[in-house]
């Protein structure tokens, strides 16, 4: 299936009530991607480039694959795949997948996004670029029904106020950044919630092989307190925050779901994901939660 869509806006995740239940850690979705196929999953893409699983296409051998969204051969590619079941958020929510971005090219672009967005809603990406076809850009909207974005940024305009985007501090290359929801409409919203600087290590130019890039683990955790963090194990290395208890009150609907982004421009490069797991948050973070129907909003918090 190929379609091209996107939008603007930003609301985002959970309203809760504690309790003292305990829960098992339900696993809501586990795909490897290193396989020849991937039920459940929707791949779409504009004209550029071919993304799919690289154990199907022969690249690699079965079982040692990665589904690739762009590679570092065509210029302005835009890519999303997405989990095409509804899944629950009364338990909080922790994605946990490995990334990698590689290439020949001396400057790797754009970079890749987990998409959150509402369960009842064809995403219809369309913003690729600098967006990462979640924010919109000029006249591409947003994506459709979007809750949050977090963006593995590259070259660095994810948090750049520019080219339709609401918020943030200008480009940051090598960096991870959060956008929020969609608003009124698909060209509204999806402001800039909060970001890192650049990071060492990002990704991996001048390789001609994935074998001497640098892959990441990273640890997204959305508890229904409303506190995210985001953690990354460079390969060899210890895990670390890169975004600790950020508070960003936020509410979310009943369900949703979600995918991967990826996009280059002038400048291209190979942007991969394997091992991905989604699971509901483990104690003691996980707490019961009610909801209050209806979409929720990420917004940016205020203080005086």
């Amino acid at each position: 299936m190929m379609v091209i869509g996107y939008r603007k806006k930003m609301h985002f995740l959970f309203a809760c009530v504690f309790s003292a239940a305990a829960a098992v850690n339900a696993a809501y979705v586990q795909e490897d991607f290193r396989g020849t196929s991937a039920p459940g999953w929707v791949i779409q893409s504009n004209s550029a480039g071919s993304p799919g699983l690289t154990a199907d296409t022969g690249e690699d051998p079965d079982g040692d694959g990665w589904l690739r969204l762009t590679n570092d051969q065509d210029a302005n590619q835009g890519a999303f795949a997405y989990y095409d079941t509804a899944i629950p958020t009364n338990k909080g929510l922790m994605f946990t997948f490995d990334f990698v971005t590689w290439g020949s090219g001396g400057t790797l672009a754009d970079g890749l996004a987990l998409a959150i967005f509402r369960a009842d809603v064809d995403p219809d990406p369309q913003s690729y670029g600098g967006s990462l076809a979640y924010a919109p850009q000029y006249s591409s909207p947003g994506l459709n029904g979007a809750v949050a974005g977090f963006g593995f940024d590259e070259f660095g305009n994810f948090s750049n106020p520019s080219e339709g985007r609401t918020g943030g501090p200008g480009q940051t290359q090598d960096s991870v950044a959060i956008r929020g929801s969609q608003g009124e409409d698909r060209f509204t919203g999806y402001e800039y919630q909060t970001g890192t600087g650049s990071l060492a290590d990002f990704s991996t130019d001048e390789v001609s092989s994935r074998d001497d890039a640098v892959i990441h683990t990273v640890k997204i955790t959305i508890p229904t307190d409303k506190v995210i963090s985001v953690e990354w194990k460079p390969e060899g290395e210890d895990w670390s925050y890169l975004i600790r208890d950020y508070e960003c009150g936020l509410e979310c609907p009943d369900h949703i779901k979600f995918g991967y982004a990826a996009s280059t421009g002038a400048l291209k490069a190979y942007h991969e994901i394997r091992n991905l797991s989604v699971t509901e948050v483990p104690e003691p973070a996980s707490i019961s939660i009610m909801a209050l129907g209806g979409l929720a909003f990420l917004r940016k918090r205020k203080y005086k």
